[in-house]
């Protein structure tokens, strides 16, 4: 099989571990970077000893015939854009989180990659750490029997003001929207249920961001549970992303597991030996599997999981979530 080509538009810190997954994928190679400051590519280039164009426009790189994979690692507020143009280009897409700041933006890519037939994933990618993965299999081997209440947080001091694009409403978006939206997705994930409700309160605190950096939120699910996170850039600590999964048969904490239905006798909780997502160093998480089923699901004609439509739910229930907080009400997800 010729090799898969890639392109990957924006060349900030994220930018690097695309290049390596790609890299270290055999199916792939990276075949151009996009960027407003061509010296950050150059950069790259050298640094991964790249054969590859750099374009400070991205029509040069989705025009080419060899490109068959597009990221988009730009601020918040210009993915829609390049998805767009990705999509009507032919490419497959990879958007990084999350995929815009407004559902009507996300509508737009959602409705060109289907038109496009391209395929989609989204980088919330937690979903290839092993414990949030050994988590998903224990739901679905009912050890934790009838599951009805979920917790996820996103704990990160980002203390960034408005001096750059994250700590600004319109480039950043809200603390949800901007990193909290990796909860958001986890407890979805794990809920196996629609989300039809949610009522939610933000803290305002010294940092200089222009928005609110901690909301904290309730969420009903159609089957009738209910969910409870946070996001959080104010507390003064180390990177925290709790789980918590409590069911009839059983319950966990993070790494620890009390599952007597699956180890009879068990009178303690038990520690789960894997990678834990405990870190919010880029170079820490798991891009390298991320890229790689995504490449899977390109070659054997599969769907990704979470792509555009489903990264939708995610986005309208961070959306929910700060219009609750902002209102002071509770507000239905067919609201937004």
């Amino acid at each position: 099989m010729d090799k898969l080509g890639a392109a990957v538009i924006g060349c900030g810190w994220v930018a690097g571990e695309y290049i390596k997954a790609f890299q270290n994928d055999a199916r792939t190679e990276v075949r151009a970077l996009v960027t407003r400051t061509p010296a950050k590519a150059e950069r790259y280039r050298e640094q991964y000893a790249l054969d590859c164009m750099i374009a400070t426009d991205a029509a040069d790189a989705l025009r080419r015939d060899d490109v068959d994979i597009v990221v988009v690692a730009t601020p918040h507020d210009s993915h829609t854009e390049y998805v767009v143009a990705s999509a009507e280009a032919g490419k497959h897409v990879v958007i990084e989180k999350p995929v815009a700041l407004t559902m009507a933006d996300v509508r737009r890519q959602q409705a060109a990659v289907a038109k496009a037939g391209v395929k989609s994933v989204v980088s919330f990618v937690l979903h290839w750490n092993p414990l949030l993965e050994t988590v998903d299999r224990l739901i679905e081997q009912g050890v934790f029997g009838t599951v009805f209440l979920i917790e996820v947080d996103y704990f990160h001091r980002i203390w960034c003001g408005p001096d750059h694009w994250l700590g600004t409403r319109k480039q950043g978006g809200t603390s949800m929207l901007a990193a909290g939206c990796h909860a958001v997705d986890a407890l979805r994930w794990f809920a196996r249920s629609p989300a039809v409700e949610v009522c939610a309160y933000q803290v305002e605190t010294e940092n200089p961001i222009e928005y609110p950096g901690t909301n904290t939120a309730i969420v009903r699910f159609e089957d009738g549970k209910v969910g409870r996170t946070t996001s959080c850039f104010d507390a003064r600590m180390p990177y925290v992303f709790n789980i918590g999964v409590y069911g009839t048969e059983g319950s966990l904490r993070n790494d620890k597991l009390f599952a007597p239905k699956l180890f009879p006798g068990q009178n303690g909780f038990m520690t789960i030996p894997c990678v834990l997502p405990d870190s919010g160093d880029v170079t820490h998480h798991p891009f390298q599997a991320e890229v790689s089923r995504f490449v899977d699901c390109i070659v054997g004609d599969r769907r990704p999981a979470p792509d555009i439509d489903d990264a939708a739910h995610t986005t309208a229930l961070c959306i929910a979530a700060d219009l609750s907080a902002e209102e002071g009400r509770p507000v239905a997800l067919d609201e937004v």
